[in-house]
């Protein structure tokens, strides 16, 4: 609170400032009056702006906290408590999720928010495009927030979210995964290589283990755990269920928007077997026995580093007539092709580090092996034993029996 006087066309005038602020709440009530000639009045009405300021910041408080300050209290107490199901990026991919599409949102108390609010946002991301999955997890990001709110007795007087219960309503065509079949793939690895291209063994080896990106990046030649060339040479005569060239452990990953290692995206260590495809790439075009423990085994790329990795594999994929794909997709095509060559998905899942079968079920799907088989009882196109089966029946038919 201020009074104090200022000078108006030679004559002297006193002015009120008036600023109160909640201390749960970023809530702020400020009041002002000009052109008052004495002192004594400014005081008085300092007195009653202050009233006044006070019962609005008290009706604001009664309200509760407002739609921005529940996301921020959010953020702020899993920044302070961490778990490895909410990760630093989903948070702030959350966050910014919540920003954009509850925009209109984030002055108001979060009280106030009802059904109508929830619908006309989630129809809102409907209108620009987005995907049903996408606002299935908009309203599923809402909810968890909005919950927080009313657990932490940020949103008083209140059951449930905006969005709560309101249906979404399915696409109508599924989008085709991005996948390659198995031409493709050697399609693209073989003009990859023919053009020499710098990527091309970071696609190679994506193929060949099924990596993420982030742990592709990461792995150095400790990791490998190969047998020698003689002993290659012996593996080579074995049954293919019988070979073993080494290991692959994949025990990190790196992080583009952060610019920082850590554990991989499952939060565990894994094991992939080394082929014998993978091997001789390993050993022949990597030269990863000449690397010191410590080296990486793959190229550094400064695209790489940033995250533009998918960028890159799109414009040589439309550039030479091969089906446009992002560099996870070939992570897909690692699970698929193992899948329908008749690999148990529950080793696929060790390979690739998958936590639940609900990711892998659709890779299982993209590889057909449930349904593998299912038509082959049906013959509707004639055959030449049955169509001559039917002229020897039309030959008798017509053929007078001799008496």
């Amino acid at each position: 609170m201020a009074v104090s006087s200022y000078t108006k066309n030679g004559e002297k005038f006193w002015q009120v400032y008036v600023d109160v602020r909640g201390r749960e709440y970023k809530g702020r009530v400020q009041k002002r009056a000009l052109g008052i000639k004495t002192e004594r009045e400014a005081l008085a009405i300092e007195k009653r702006l202050f009233r006044e300021a006070t019962e609005e910041l008290t009706a604001k408080v009664m309200k509760g906290a407002r739609w921005i300050d529940v996301i921020d209290r959010w953020v702020r107490h899993h920044e302070l408590y961490p778990t490895k199901r909410m990760a630093k990026t989903t948070i702030l991919d959350y966050e910014a999720v919540l920003h954009n599409y509850t925009k209109g949102w984030l002055d108001k108390p979060a009280s106030e928010l009802n059904r109508a609010d929830g619908r006309e946002v989630l129809d809102r991301a409907r209108d620009s495009g987005r995907s049903f999955r996408f606002c299935r997890g908009l309203k599923s990001t809402i909810n968890l927030v909005y919950n927080f709110g009313i657990e932490e007795r940020l949103i008083p007087g209140v059951k449930h979210s905006p969005v709560f219960g309101l249906e979404l309503e399915p696409d109508r065509e599924e989008k085709t995964p991005e996948i390659l079949t198995i031409d493709e793939i050697r399609t693209l690895l073989r003009k990859a290589k023919e053009q020499q291209c710098e990527w091309y063994p970071m696609w190679a080896g994506a193929i060949m283990t099924g990596c993420r990106s982030g742990e592709l990046h990461e792995l150095r030649r400790a990791d490998l755990e190969l047998i020698s060339r003689e002993q290659a040479r012996l593996e080579d005569e074995k049954p293919f269920d019988k070979r073993n060239y080494g290991v692959l452990k994949v025990r990190r990953g790196y992080n583009t928007r952060f610019r920082q290692v850590g554990p991989t995206k499952a939060g565990y260590w894994r094991t992939v077997p080394i082929s014998s495809e993978f091997y001789r790439f390993l050993v022949e075009e990597l030269k990863v026995e000449t690397l010191k423990p410590e080296e990486h085994l793959f190229p550094r790329h400064w695209a790489w580093d940033k995250g533009l990795q998918a960028r890159y594999l799109r414009i040589f994929c439309e550039s030479n007539g091969i089906p446009s794909i992002r560099f996870h997709a070939l992570r897909a095509c690692f699970a698929t092709q193992l899948i329908g060559s008749g690999i148990p998905p529950f080793i696929v899942m060790k390979i690739c580090g998958w936590r639940d079968l609900k990711t892998m079920q659709r890779y299982i799907r993209m590889a057909g092996i449930e349904e593998k088989g299912a038509t082959e009882r049906l013959n509707f196109l004639p055959t030449p034993e049955a169509t001559m089966e039917k002229v020897v029946q039309l030959l008798e038919f017509k053929t007078p029996k001799k008496e």
